[in-house]
């Protein structure tokens, strides 16, 4: 009797030892969820900006990746939901700095979400690196992310820097200029941030250079409630290329007041704000011909389905900029993840720099960090605000010129 009891205690044993379930994680042994944490400016002058293109999506991509059963981790063989945790940073850096450890250090979270706005981009930066977070930075262009990012070597970068934003309007204005089309005078107006000056410097030095005259190049502090002044200022001067390196509220203030002054140039550019969600809604067919960030191709594979998911979420509609590019950021994330099976933040990075993603924006690869196929500069067209530059670029259109009257 005691032979045979421990003859099938060696046989349960060699089962469980050697069965092929037994060397391989069980799907209890999978996360209960994946954490995803984000500080960002839900209050503040940056608020605008942050809703309309990074939280719409944030909040659009959650639900359709929880919607789905989440994301699929081959280690368990199993999808595992994402779990959110959010902190407003009140447009505030500090706060966001300390916000961003917190989520790190006290949370635990497994990925993180960038915050809006190149100075932040630039300042989480660091924090991100040093934790081994990939950061998909959309909302950030500046001149040192050329020189910066080799530091970060997890961070990825997905705007223009100021100076490839501005080229191609240079290029596009140039020739009609040599056309005899367009006159040589350009007025430049910025908001006093890091992104403004930038933009601005780039254009007062790349106008001169294509042959344009420079009349008038001021700044406006952050929170500006009154830009009349200025406006009455430049079109004394009659330009025939208006630059705005503008932020969301300065963007339509700009033209609402250009509206009532009767303030129309031929080239008619205000940078971030012409792609959001309300821009269309409040101008209609006024917002013809103008110019700005981005831009965007609605016949992309997904992206019909993508701004009617947003819709109905959001009650808005997309931001045809950065918000696309913001939810094509997250499919490129969620895409690594999935290809890397399990929460390895080392190896998703590695994915991320390696590979080529699907995206509502078209195909995604970063090279040397950056993503360097994406829209600069769009306009809005016939009720679209469609990717017109670089003009070589495929499926870019035409620009609409002159800019009709308001």
């Amino acid at each position: 009797m005691r032979t045979k009891l421990i003859a099938c205690i060696l046989a349960l044993l060699f089962v469980v030892v050697f069965s092929p379930a037994a060397n391989q994680p069980e799907a209890q042994q999978a996360p209960a969820s994946i954490k995803i944490g984000y500080a960002i400016s839900i209050t503040g002058p940056y608020a605008p900006g942050a809703g309309h293109t990074s939280i719409s999506n944030y909040k659009l991509w959650v639900k359709d990746v929880n919607d789905a059963g989440g994301i699929y981790l081959s280690k368990y063989k199993k999808k595992v939901p994402l779990e959110v945790i959010e902190y407003d940073d009140r447009s505030e850096i500090d706060n966001m700095v300390r916000l961003v450890e917190r989520l790190i250090l006290n949370d635990k979270v497994d990925f993180l979400l960038p915050p809006w706005g190149t100075a932040m981009q630039l300042a989480a930066a660091p924090i991100f690196n040093k934790y081994n977070y990939p950061q998909l930075a959309i909302t950030a262009a500046a001149m040192k992310i050329k020189e910066f990012a080799p530091r970060w070597p997890n961070s990825f970068w997905l705007l223009c820097a100021p100076d490839d934003c501005v080229r191609p309007l240079v290029d596009i204005t140039k020739d009609l200029k040599a056309k005899g089309k367009l006159g040589g005078k350009v007025a430049i107006i910025h908001i006093a941030d890091q992104l403004g000056i930038e933009l601005a410097t780039a254009a007062a030095d790349f106008f001169p250079k294509a042959g344009f005259q420079v009349v008038y190049n001021k700044s406006y502090p952050i929170g500006v409630a009154d830009l009349s002044p200025q406006l009455r200022e430049i079109m004394r001067l009659n330009p025939d290329i208006f630059f705005a390196a503008s932020y969301p509220g300065d963007t339509f203030m700009i033209i609402d007041q250009s509206q009532v002054l009767g303030f129309n140039p031929p080239i008619f550019y205000t940078a971030v704000g012409p792609g959001f969600a309300p821009f269309k809604a409040k101008f209609g067919a006024k917002a013809e011909g103008i110019m700005g960030f981005g831009g965007w191709v609605p016949s992309t594979p997904g992206a019909k389905e993508y701004l009617q998911r947003h819709v109905a979420l959001n009650k808005m509609e997309i931001d045809r900029a950065g918000g696309v590019s913001t939810y094509a950021s997250l499919q490129v994330l969620q895409q690594a993840i999935e290809k890397v099976g399990e929460i390895d933040r080392k190896a998703v990075v590695e994915t991320i720099a390696r590979d080529t993603f699907q995206t509502v924006a078209g195909p995604m690869k970063f090279e040397n960090q950056r993503w360097v196929q994406a829209w600069v500069m769009g306009q809005w067209q016939h009720g679209e605000y469609v990717g017109v530059g670089p003009a070589d670029k495929p499926d870019a259109q035409p620009i609409l010129f002159p800019k009709p009257r308001w």
